[in-house]
């Protein structure tokens, strides 16, 4: 199918990046969990330096966003501030950001540094904010089907949860109308402390897309909806990572399950025997070292 355009995911000049800096202690990497290791270059699911090339340094990745009155800066989450060195034309509309740009031919970075500025090729590219749910899952009656699930990582010492994924928006949709054709779906992170068959040390998350202002119990009401879309948003893991730790001895998790419904039909639906449960990992060695050694 052809998706309507999102520009966190066609921006291809973002997937060469390599994080080269030689000194990586006191350094956390982006850990990312996906489908195939294909898309995480695909999604850009990194912060990353690439000095591997002559020339100014490429810099790319989600970033958290901090604004004053001295301006907009973006914090990545190895701890280096990046401070773009032009006026940006729109506000910050969110804490969570794709960034893309150059470092000044005389900046040098280091394992040490702390800010550099930054020539953005562009504005950021906001996300949009999700709520963390901490109860079951709806009924499958009231849901509606992804399309596809293209990956998900852990921000930080578990700070954020971004995840990236399809679905399908009325056609007709048009770049002038995409905010309001999106607004009407939340696809938010449920998590239920108390479900059952859950393995020891495993934090299990649901992500459920659900219709806000359309009347789903109408025969065929989604056949309207056939325009692809794919977006990045991010939901903070605090009250997830609480309450986990709260039933688990205080102790973080050490593999994280990531359950989806996929929809078998090419547009959208809440039909239970057309949509499928689909679960992705994030094994250990890609989850954020929590030890105090």
């Amino acid at each position: 199918m052809q998706y309507f355009p999102h520009l966190c995911i066609l921006h291809k000049k973002f997937i060469k990046f390599n994080y080269k800096i030689k000194s990586k202690k006191n350094m956390k990497k982006f850990k990312f969990g996906v489908l195939a290791m294909a898309l995480v270059s695909m999604l850009g699911f990194t912060s990353c330096l690439d000095s591997g090339d002559p020339g100014p340094q490429q810099v790319g990745g989600y970033m958290e966003v901090s604004s004053s009155f001295y301006g907009t800066t973006f914090l990545s989450d190895y701890g280096v501030t990046f401070v773009p060195t032009q006026m940006l034309t729109s506000s910050p509309t969110s804490s969570v950001a794709y960034i893309y740009g150059t470092l000044p031919e005389d900046e040098v970075v280091t394992a040490e540094t702390k800010s550099v500025n930054i020539n953005l090729a562009q504005d950021p590219i906001y996300l949009r904010e999700m709520s963390p749910v901490l109860t079951s899952v709806p009924e499958k009656s009231q849901t509606v089907g992804l399309y596809e699930m293209r990956g998900c990582a852990i921000w930080g010492e578990y700070k954020y949860f971004i995840y990236s994924f399809a679905y399908l928006l009325k056609k007709g949709t048009t770049t002038e109308t995409v905010n309001t054709a999106r607004d009407e779906f939340r696809i938010n992170v449920y998590y239920d402390s108390n479900e059952t068959g859950v393995a020891k040390g495993t934090l299990k998350l649901h992500i459920r897309c659900e219709a806000k202002g359309i009347d789903t119990s109408k025969e065929n009401w989604g056949q309207e909806y056939t325009a692809g879309y794919l977006e990045d948003v991010f939901v903070r893991m605090d009250p997830i990572i609480s309450q986990y730790k709260a039933n688990n001895n205080g102790e973080y998790p050490k593999r994280i399950e990531v359950e989806y419904e996929k929809s078998s039909l090419v547009y959208a639906t809440s039909d239970p025997n057309a949509k499928l449960s689909q679960t992705i990992s994030i094994e250990n060695s890609y989850l954020p070292n929590m030890s105090k050694e």
